[in-house]
């Protein structure tokens, strides 16, 4: 699991459907499967990503509200046949 603060790699992720790199895909690395978006502790949106390779307990994480994930949603799932974007 990954936390990450720019919008611009999120955007990537989404866009190689969990790959930020064509990269990750050859080298073998686990796709992301989900993204959560959340206001942290100190006020400023941050995107937890939740990998394949992780288990059920850390899939979760990002979905519970805490005094530092505040709001969380799920923006993005990966899908075997393609990304699927929660947003609207």
């Amino acid at each position: 699991m990954a936390t990450i603060d720019s919008k611009a790699v999120i955007d990537a992720i989404i866009a190689g459907n969990g790959y930020s790199a064509p990269s990750w895909e050859a080298e073998g690395e686990p796709p992301a499967i989900k993204i959560v978006e959340y206001t942290n502790g100190w006020g400023k949106t941050t995107w937890g990503v939740v990998f394949a390779n992780e288990g059920p307990i850390y899939q979760s994480r990002y979905e519970e509200a805490t005094e530092y994930v505040r709001n969380p949603r799920v923006i993005w799932t990966r899908r075997v046949n393609g990304p699927t974007d929660t947003s609207q």
